[in-house]
């Protein structure tokens, strides 16, 4: 899949609250699909199911393209889920942002040094954050 579509898809699911729909009483396929989601553990296809196929009915789409907003649905859940995990198990202390960085508590760290973290290339590069290229 594409960086944009994953992009896309996070931000679809970051969007959305996961809220689960009720299933339509009347639709044994409702229910099992949804038995089979718990089971494999698809938390967001189960939650965004029913949303989801009814947008697909009512724009027409294919089969493939209905599975594919499933599973990059699932996907980008998991992605954020896995992130959340991540930070957790850190235990960092308390959420540090190069925004919050105090100058006036550090008076030999350089604005352009703390600047240059921002970007990745000083990593790929193999030099330091902030130092002249």
């Amino acid at each position: 899949m594409s960086p944009t579509a994953t992009a896309a898809a996070k931000q679809t699911a970051e969007q959305i609250p996961p809220t689960r729909m009720p299933l339509p009483e009347s639709d044994p396929e409702d229910t099992l699909i949804d038995e089979a989601c718990r089971d494999l553990r698809l938390p967001a296809f189960r939650e965004r199911f029913v949303e989801l196929s009814a947008t697909a009915r009512r724009e027409q789409s294919s089969y493939k393209r209905f599975l594919l907003d499933l599973l990059q649905v699932e996907r980008a859940d998991r992605d954020v889920r896995r992130q959340q995990r991540l930070v957790r198990s850190a235990r960092f202390p308390r959420p540090k942002r190069l925004e919050d960085f105090d100058f006036d508590r550090n008076p030999n760290v350089l604005p352009e040094t703390v600047g240059g973290l921002k970007s990745t290339s000083w990593v790929r590069e193999g030099a330091s954050p902030g130092a002249d290229r």
